[in-house]
């Protein structure tokens, strides 16, 4: 394709965003404006007009699906492979540049990438070595608390020096503790992919030189989304030349939970004075009523730098704003909209349900599966995470990582194989006690009296199994080598013969991971690229959306956040209530969480191409323990009353209003002036005051403060801890 057919493919501002080459550029794209076209046409134009050649261009991204898809894509238009193209997610381009240069930093390169489920498990381990209460510190708090620190950069002794409460000194402890055994194992975590890159550029001056005269030109996605770490990593892979180009809407930034920072991006005039601003405005998904009504919700944020989506796509339907009674009369209206749908020719795969927490689907599921829709669950039990496949997943990464404990320990009785705690105790402390790996250890259990003959036996038999596939894993491709371990370590007879059906879908799933593995093998052509590590690799980096399929025939459901980036004929959102969505914490904390939760309603307004369902509900039970449960009545949510009535149609379907025809907002009206209502009016409250409250039942007033939203009281609960209370909407009795 000439350039001037490449251009001829854009509308003014993207022309101008793809052709724009004398300095640092910001591509304001608006959500549905086409910014992936501008990315991709860029990097071809990049490459056509002999700019730069592939291998000098580095592409970020924020998930491998689009970063396969612009790939793809760039070839397509140049009609050229562009193999040595940089482009990728921040952490796979991260984890590749370690696995060059790592050995500057002590690791090995054949480092192992720690999950979630991973991380987790290393911090109990740790935590039951220091004896620590589970009830006074909780594993997940501690896995969020070292998560939160490498994103703000923060090491485990500059943590140290800022606990002053008990607690967060038990973190600290646990933190310093976690790090060495990421180095004794080989390991990093998810976030010590972009922490490690900037240590090892900070250490090697000539290493970053190297990098920085490589990179040629730098392009980010997403921009809005990036934290502190992966803003200097940009930054100092841009410098000198600052010839840089990100992309990104404000108006979407939905991350702040784990560590994403909006300043980067309303920040970035001032980081590159001399930059170019583009703003991409025309929407090519929605109607104009959809986008007219996400305009005004979201321009009430005071964190935007503006701009107003129009389309061409028409006026469009009415969004659907309807309330019903319960969650469970919820899902029920969900089931008749998608029935309705599909009456007009909507497809199950153009249909998707969206709500603010996992724990809505419950109900959505249950009238999907009595009226027998088809339905997919983006974000439910992931396959990588099931028992059978991080088994078979443990035995890989030994063999790759001899040094990974972690998941020795895992599999050194799986299937059962006599080698018990005790036994598996005596190994751990031999190999503390002499300064060795587990899996050196493992070799030497003939010189550990504490073992008993039988023990070192089956010791001996197992690690001379793994030792005999080792020898083949730089030989042979990544489908051989498991093939080899799922016979020889009998992971799939010892499921086959068991009449329970989960066993059976246990056995359907390692054959699945194998038939993944043999894809994988068969998309490389290069031996190189075939290995165990390299699979190892990409599996370590897979998120929910990179194995959602659009086209399978099934309805989609989805939280929020996952949805970002998606679109939609038709779209429902659930839940719309305050409390819910917006979530309570967002209105008991600041003003920027609020404006967070209402990106996100904008993010979800915007999924919808053709139809926008909003649906909330009067009552909804909801869970605040193991075993304790309570009918909340809820209001509407405020972004509900937030779209101008000239955009939406309103349903009553709670049963009490007699009119079919009586206006919903007249309801929502009601409703908030019913909760408004609950407290007396000129009560005030302070602290130490006694009081009841429905749910959470007697507690003790801690503090009192005033906000926009009303009085915000601090709550200590004999039952429930303390809270965090809007007084006018709690309905609380004091003593």
């Amino acid at each position: 394709m000439t350039i001037d057919n490449l251009l001829a493919q854009l509308n003014p501002p993207q022309r101008e965003a793809v052709t724009y080459l004398d300095g640092p550029l910001l591509v304001l794209a608006g959500a549905g404006s086409g910014k992936t076209r501008v990315l991709t046409y860029k990097i071809a134009y990049l490459i056509a007009r002999a700019v730069v050649r592939p291998e000098e261009i580095l592409a970020l991204t924020f998930t491998n699906k689009a970063a396969n898809e612009m790939k793809h894509r760039v070839e397509q238009l140049l009609g050229m492979d562009v193999r040595g193209l940089w482009i990728g997610t921040f952490h796979s381009i991260c984890a590749r540049i370690l696995r060059r240069e790592i050995h500057h930093l002590g690791f090995q390169r054949n480092f192992t990438i720690y999950d979630a489920g991973d991380q987790l498990a290393q911090i109990e381990r740790i935590m039951q070595f220091l004896n620590l209460n589970r009830d006074l510190v909780k594993p997940r708090q501690v896995q969020y608390v070292i998560s939160q620190c490498k994103n703000k950069m923060m090491d485990a002794l500059a943590y140290e020096k800022t606990a002053t409460d008990f607690v967060s000194q038990q973190i600290a402890k646990i933190y310093l503790e976690y790090e060495t055994a990421l180095r004794r194992n080989n390991a990093l975590d998810f976030d010590d992919l972009l922490i490690k890159p900037l240590q090892l550029f900070s250490e090697r001056k000539d290493l970053l030189a190297r990098y920085q005269e490589r990179f040629k030109y730098v392009l980010v996605d997403e921009y809005q989304d990036t934290n502190k770490a992966q803003y200097h990593l940009v930054r100092l892979l841009s410098q000198p030349d600052r010839v840089i180009c990100v992309v990104g809407d404000e108006d979407q930034s939905i991350y702040t939970w784990r560590g994403a920072d909006i300043t980067n991006i309303l920040s970035f005039e001032k980081d590159f004075p001399d930059c170019r601003v583009i703003r991409l405005e025309q929407n090519y998904r929605s109607t104009q009523t959809i986008l007219d009504a996400a305009n005004e919700v979201v321009a009430r944020n005071t964190q935007r730098l503006g701009k107003t989506l129009w389309s061409e796509n028409g006026q469009g339907d009415p969004i659907e704003v309807i309330a019903t009674a319960s969650e469970i009369d919820e899902a029920r209206q969900v089931v008749g909209i998608i029935a309705k749908e599909r009456a007009r020719g909507i497809g199950y795969n153009e249909m998707a349900i969206l709500y603010r927490t996992n724990a809505q689907s419950r109900a959505l599921e249950d009238q999907l599966r009595r009226t027998g829709i088809p339905y997919t669950i983006v974000g439910g039990t992931k396959f990588y995470e099931r028992k059978e496949i991080k088994d078979l997943l443990a035995y890989l990464r030994v063999l790759v990582n001899p040094t990974d404990s972690l998941a020795l320990r895992r599999i050194i009785n799986v299937p059962a194989r006599g080698i018990g705690e005790v036994s598996l105790q005596h190994l751990q402390d031999y190999a503390d006690r002499e300064g060795i790996s587990l899996y050196q250890a493992l070799a030497q259990a003939g010189r550990i009296e504490q073992l008993t003959p039988r023990a070192q036996n089956k010791m001996h038999h197992f690690i001379s199994l793994l030792e005999e596939i080792r020898r083949e894993v730089d030989q042979v491709n990544a489908l051989e080598i498991a093939s080899r371990v799922v016979e020889q370590f009998g992971l799939r007879a010892m499921y086959e013969n068991s009449p329970d059906p989960q066993d059976q879908a246990r056995v359907e799933n390692i054959n699945e991971l194998l038939n993944s593995m043999a894809q994988f093998v068969d998309e490389r052509p290069d031996p190189v690229d075939q290995t165990l590590a390299a699979f190892l690799e990409e599996v370590s980096l897979v998120t929910d959306i990179d194995n959602w399929d659009p086209d399978s025939p099934v309805v989609t459901l989805m939280t929020l956040h996952s949805a970002k980036g998606l679109e939609f004929p038709v779209v429902m959102i659930t839940g719309l209530e305050d409390g819910l969505f917006p979530l309570s914490r967002s209105l008991e904390e600041n003003e920027e969480k609020l404006e967070e939760e209402r990106r996100l309603f904008y993010v979800g307004m915007t999924r919808a191409k053709q139809r926008l369902y909003l649906l909330w509900a009067k009552s909804r039970r909801r869970f605040w323990g193991d075993d304790f449960a309570s009918q909340f009545q809820n209001v509407p949510s405020r972004f509900l009353r937030e779209i101008p009535a000239r955009f939406k149609q309103e349903r009553d379907l709670t049963g009490v209003s007699e009119s079919p025809a009586t206006r919903f907002v007249s309801l929502e009206d009601a409703a908030w002036e019913e909760a408004a209502g609950t407290q007396e009016e000129g009560q005030s409250y302070q602290p130490g005051q006694v009081v009841v409250h429905d749910t959470f039942g007697r507690g003790e007033i801690l503090a009192v403060e005033s906000s926009r939203h009303g009085t915000k009281l601090t709550i200590r609960f004999g039952r429930a801890g303390v809270k965090k209370i809007v007084a006018e909407y709690a309905n609380l009795e004091l003593l």
